[in-house]
């Protein structure tokens, strides 16, 4: 026997001795941990429902209490009424709004009031009689020391439903008051709180004397806790866990079980989780499987290794190693000398080829890879072109709303104003569908517009609108006044160090509307004046400071005639005043171009 094959028998029996051992070892210690885990988390899923049963009956109780503590209702409730239509007032009006409303929030199937006042009795309010007196029931809930009870469940006479109720008695106003309220629950709402846990395990809800609430056993469901083998057990101790070995059908199950003990009425009550123990299995079935599979994978692992290390005991394959680490180190041009015809010398031809293939290959994929990068940055700049297409005004006005909202959860109430103005502003701009608009949406486009230069600017400078109401439905082309307002911004407003005024005013006379926009800020000189109305006569658009008076002027002499332009006054040191002429013949003229619409 060759030693080569020597070596690797003998390396591959202590590599099956060592991960035999291991994944013994591993398979022993995970199923313990498995375990551990799985009890854990059926002890934390217990927690949660003994924790929800725990808040889901404090909050019926907290209605009684709400009733208890109400000296309103509670007057109400105790008046002996000479009038039978004041009693009929003061129930609707007080009593049946409360219970409406508990009914509603709280899932309440009925809510009942026990009284003794003869005067006030309603479909939900009934007399005490010497029946109810006698009553378990009452005589429990008129004697309870702790303010209330639970009550086992019990078939529903009126809809024939499971029920289980909280009885309280009312005294806290008139200490020898008999009143008490009945909160009445469908057992299903216990039922809903372990809907999904139920799926994998039984459980069970009782009372501290061991009546059972619930049993997501329906089939088998228990009335008293103490019907089971380890009921007793159970109510003895305060929580716990162990195992149940059922010696009829022969299977074993996991008992956990938790008291609640909040609060008075619920102190005693017990929910148990019961899982068969076979349910548990799969879990560690499949971690043993898993550990088998990679006992199997880790062996054949081990013997590629080891043969491969056995075979390299040789000169020729060392130099092969040598040269291999070469390549490694991107030397593309490490050939080994081939000497012989055995397969270490095909091998050396092999490797002789793969590193030539290799080079071509790696500079084949480079020139590839950066041509693919170049084509996917182009595609991504065409999808990014299409994106930006794609967004119309109102993805930006909605965005501009998200942004609002976002910025007032966040309390950024004079951020998220100024946001709002400009959605606004933006809605207003894109309302109206053809050139002309009322004068009040303009100036309430206006309006928006100086309230963010306002924030922009702080107290620099304050602003006054007055227009005749009358005035406020003439047609007027869309941003007339708005780059007068922005020209006297930039021109009044953040050329002066001191505070300064804007205003927009307006006179409705027989035939026209005149409009006034001014300020009180630097004014012109008299030769700046007339350049600047130089250039409103221009007919060219070239880029300059007053493109916004240039384009209003164009605009009202192209749809009124020249007699219509623009009018300034101004003078160094002074101010700047704009006066506008509005034809009262063009009212209607915007339902000549489209009317109004909403964009």
């Amino acid at each position: 026997m060759k030693i080569r094959t020597k070596l690797i028998l003998a390396n591959l029996f202590i590599v099956l001795f060592l991960l035999g051992s291991l994944t013994y070892v591993f398979m022993k210690r995970s199923t313990d941990i498995v375990f551990e885990a799985i009890t854990e988390n059926n002890r934390l899923s217990l927690s949660q429902v003994s924790s929800n049963l725990d808040n889901k009956l404090t909050s019926y109780e907290e209605i009684a209490n709400t009733l208890f503590l109400n000296r309103s209702l509670d007057e109400i409730t105790e008046k002996r009424f000479d009038d039978p239509l004041a009693a009929y007032e003061e129930y609707f009006d007080y009593y049946q709004p409360f219970v409406s409303a508990v009914q509603t929030t709280k899932d309440i199937h009925y809510f009942y009031l026990y009284s003794d006042n003869p005067t006030f009795l309603f479909s939900n309010v009934f007399l005490i009689t010497d029946e109810i007196r006698q009553s378990g029931w009452y005589q429990e809930a008129y004697g309870s020391q702790i303010g209330g009870y639970w009550t086992e469940p019990y078939l529903s006479r009126v809809d024939n439903q499971m029920l289980f109720s909280y009885k309280k008695r009312l005294n806290n106003f008139v200490a020898e008051s008999p009143k008490v309220v009945s909160i009445e629950i469908k057992q299903k709402v216990l039922y809903d709180l372990v809907s999904e846990e139920s799926k994998s395990r039984r459980y069970l809800f009782t009372l501290a004397d061991g009546d059972v609430l619930v049993d997501t056993d329906k089939a088998n469901a228990a009335g008293n806790l103490r019907d089971l083998p380890f009921g007793d057990r159970v109510l003895r101790e305060e929580s716990g866990s162990f195992i149940h070995h059922d010696e009829s059908s022969g299977e074993s199950f996991q008992i956990l079980f938790k008291t609640l003990d909040s609060h008075n009425s619920v102190r005693g009550m017990k929910v148990v989780s019961y899982t068969p123990i076979d349910d548990l299995m799969p879990k560690v079935e499949q971690l043993q499987t898993l550990a088998v599979v990679l006992f199997v994978l880790a062996f054949a692992i081990s013997g590629l290794l080891i043969f491969t290390i056995t075979v390299g005991m040789t000169r020729r394959l060392s130099e092969l190693s040598a040269k291999m680490k070469r390549v490694h180190k991107d030397n593309f041009q490490s050939f080994v000398v081939v000497k012989g015809k055995d397969e270490v010398a095909q091998l050396g031809e092999m490797f002789n080829v793969m590193v030539r293939r290799l080079g071509q290959l790696i500079s084949e994929v480079y020139q590839s890879e950066i041509d693919r990068r170049e084509q996917a940055y182009r595609t991504k700049e065409v999808e990014l072109y299409a994106l930006q297409t794609q967004i119309n005004p109102h993805f930006l006005f909605n965005v501009l709303n998200m942004i609002r909202g976002k910025l007032l959860v966040a309390g950024e109430r004079e951020t998220a104003k100024v946001v709002g103005l400009l959605a606004k502003s933006f809605r207003t701009m894109l309302r109206s569908g053809g050139q002309m608009i009322r004068l009040n949406e303009e100036i309430e486009f206006v309006d928006n517009y100086l309230q963010i230069q306002q924030y922009r600017f702080g107290h620099k400078f304050t602003y006054e609108i007055d227009l005749p109401p009358q005035s406020l439905d003439v047609f007027i082309p869309k941003l007339l006044i708005q780059p007068l307002v922005e020209n006297a911004i930039s021109h009044a407003i953040e050329l002066n160090p001191d505070p300064s005024r804007i205003w927009i005013a307006g006179e409705l006379l027989p035939e026209k509307l005149v409009l006034t926009v001014g300020d009180d800020g630097l004014g012109m000189s008299a030769d700046r004046l007339s350049e600047v109305e130089r250039r409103m006569s221009e007919d060219t658009l070239s880029a300059d400071a007053n493109i916004g008076l240039r384009n209003v002027n164009a605009r009202l002499r192209n749809l009124y005639g020249e007699t219509f332009g623009l009018r300034i006054d101004s003078a160094e040191g002074q101010g700047t005043t704009v006066t506008i002429r509005i034809p009262l013949g063009q009212r209607d003229a915007n339902e000549d171009n489209g009317g109004d619409g909403d964009v």
